[in-house]
């Protein structure tokens, strides 16, 4: 288990910090039927960070999260720093590449960490290397869901510190304590800043054993938990959540489940609950500050802030500090603190919108376009054509442009009524769940393009 607090405020940081804080003989690791030890994986890890090219950067892109996570410890181990790219798309890997210098891939093919994955090594090891607390370990890139994607730089005490806090929120604190080992699925992928802080940082300090598979579809994830012995813990995301409940397949019981990326309604929230048998811990972050705070969706309103942040309105806009983060970061959220431990969220900085003199939250209008039955998906927004009125990408397979306007009607002004709606067969989303405004953009245009009519 991590040693909580172990830098309380006013000590003095050590120059170095340990890679792993387990015990050698624990399960950090289950791959397929294979149980992997501490010793096991840290003498990969050793193993492999002597193969790596001799180069500063690394963009792991390894599906498996053993391979990832081998990986990355490995290029900790060489002083590296792994790039984290926002997605896999052909053109950021390659503006990272000429960004950084001394750049190289790994797992683009999803191929075994230079041939690792296929031999066990031949002697265990129980030794743990120290990192030194200011190396440059990773660099975070924004999801670009609000704008152009942005770098976040993570050194091993900002990483460190900050799972230390998540592990004492979401596994130690409240609700309900986990004394013992847990093991966990992911569904969101690692090389995103969620992915990374509770499926690669925190089985390296928590007695948690994570699953190499990274399962997408219902059954996948289901069939994957199956594997898992309890207690489990499930980190997802509310669209694959939402997706898993709509599958009606069994849903196995679970320890408790972690989710991020995009809201959470209280209803989906207090009917997982019911499915998992389990509470679900919703978190608050972003790629400049990890995660900061948590909540139980389901029963509570109020974010809960982590023991080591900080908020703080200053002329008009929060700001979250903390001793782990390089610098103050000014959030895109309007809050309300509710003393100095909570927090309302009222909504982002861009999403009040004003139309014919009225004002709305695109939140707000977005939670009432999902909930009209027949809407599996979709987004409301203002189209860069015609930003005066709101337009409405949806995936609703059963449902007519009329349909959606009777239904938002009922309760909806009718300046905000989306026109025109463009109906698509899935919306654009990345590997986390998150719909970037300009991917939404581009299938908006280019629908809209393609029913006009060609010039004779």
């Amino acid at each position: 288990m991590l040693n909580t607090l172990s830098n309380p405020p006013g000590s003095i940081l050590p120059s170095r910090l340990p890679l792993i804080q387990r015990s050698a003989d624990e399960i950090i690791l289950h791959k397929r039927l294979a149980q992997i030890s501490v010793a096991e994986f840290m003498a990969s890890a050793r193993a492999l960070s002597e193969r790596l090219p001799n180069k500063p950067y690394v963009i792991n892109l390894h599906r498996n999260r053993h391979d990832y996570l081998l990986t990355f410890c490995a290029s900790v181990m060489a002083g590296q720093c792994t790039l984290m790219p926002p997605n896999r798309q052909e053109n950021t890997l390659a503006n990272l590449e000429s960004a950084y210098p001394g750049c190289y891939r790994m797992g683009e093919n999803d191929d075994g960490p230079l041939g690792l994955q296929q031999s066990r090594p031949a002697e265990y090891s129980s030794e743990i290397p120290n990192i030194p607390v200011q190396q440059l370990c990773a660099i975070a890139f924004t999801s670009g869901s609000t704008g152009s994607p942005s770098p976040n730089l993570k050194t091993w005490h900002t990483l460190h510190a900050g799972t230390q806090a998540n592990c004492d929120a979401m596994l130690y604190g409240w609700p309900n304590p986990i004394s013992g080992s847990a093991n966990v699925l992911a569904t969101v992928p690692a090389q995103h800043n969620w992915g990374l802080e509770t499926s690669i940082m925190m089985p390296l300090f928590a007695n948690l054993s994570i699953s190499a598979a990274s399962p997408l579809y219902p059954q996948d994830i289901v069939a994957a938990l199956d594997q898992l012995p309890a207690p489990r813990i499930l980190v997802s995301s509310p669209l694959h959540l939402q997706t898993l409940l709509r599958s009606k397949l069994r849903l196995p019981q679970l320890e408790r489940v972690f989710t991020a990326t995009a809201p959470l309604s209280q209803p989906l929230a207090q009917e997982l609950e019911v499915a998992f048998g389990a509470p679900v811990l919703d978190v608050f972050g972003s790629s400049e500050t990890g995660i900061f705070a948590v909540r139980q969706t389901a029963r509570e309103d109020l974010w809960r802030i982590s023991a080591p942040f900080h908020l703080e309105m200053v002329r008009q806009k929060l700001q979250v500090s903390a001793a782990h983060l390089p610098a103050t970061v000014t959030l895109a959220d309007q809050l309300e603190l509710v003393g100095t431990h909570q927090f309302r969220w009222l909504a982002r900085d861009n999403d009040q919108v004003n139309v014919a003199g009225k004002r709305a939250s695109l939140a707000d209008l977005n939670q009432r376009l999902l909930a009209i039955k027949g809407v599996q998906d979709g987004m409301i927004f203002k189209p860069v054509e015609s930003p005066e009125r709101l337009a409405a990408v949806i995936v609703a397979p059963e449902l007519t442009a009329a349909d959606i306007r009777k239904a938002m009607a009922q309760e909806l002004d009718p300046v905000f009524m989306p026109r025109p709606v463009v109906f698509v067969s899935a919306m654009p989303r990345n590997e986390t769940g998150k719909l970037p405004a300009s991917a939404v953009q581009a299938v908006f245009t280019a629908s809209r393009q393609a029913k006009k009519p060609k010039p004779s």
